[in-house]
């Protein structure tokens, strides 16, 4: 049921970035735009993820649920920590998984940057 309504988000939100970053006039512009977008995006995909993640871990009860719907954010990136633990997280995994959120998200949105360039007819 969520993913039938993700998708389309998703989609419309792609698009959205997509018409967004056309209407940059100049090079410089649009990856300047594009760094920002990225980085802000990322820094709160991290931020609400690893207070998802604390949730989980230190919390009971009803609030776990919100906290696993924000620890889904990280899911992709988490898979690669692999951290097979007893215990509570230790910091530097928080750290590691923030950087991580950080730098797929900026890596996706510079890719959305690079198709945008790619098909931008320049008449000069």
């Amino acid at each position: 049921m969520v993913v039938l309504l993700l998708v389309p988000l998703l989609i419309v939100a792609a698009l959205i970035l997509y018409r967004y970053l056309v209407r940059k006039p100049a090079l410089h512009a649009l990856w300047k735009s594009s760094l920002a977008i990225g980085t802000i995006v990322g820094t709160s995909r991290a931020a609400l993820a690893c207070v998802g993640w604390y949730c989980v871990e230190h919390t009971g009860g009803p609030l776990q649920i919100p906290g696993f719907a924000l620890a889904m954010l990280a899911w992709p990136e988490a898979i690669v920590l692999n951290t097979r633990r007893f215990g509570p997280t230790p910091f530097h995994v928080y750290a590691m998984l923030a950087g991580m959120l950080i730098l797929s998200t900026v890596l996706l949105i510079s890719g959305f940057t690079l198709v945008v360039q790619m098909t931008r007819r320049d008449d000069a």
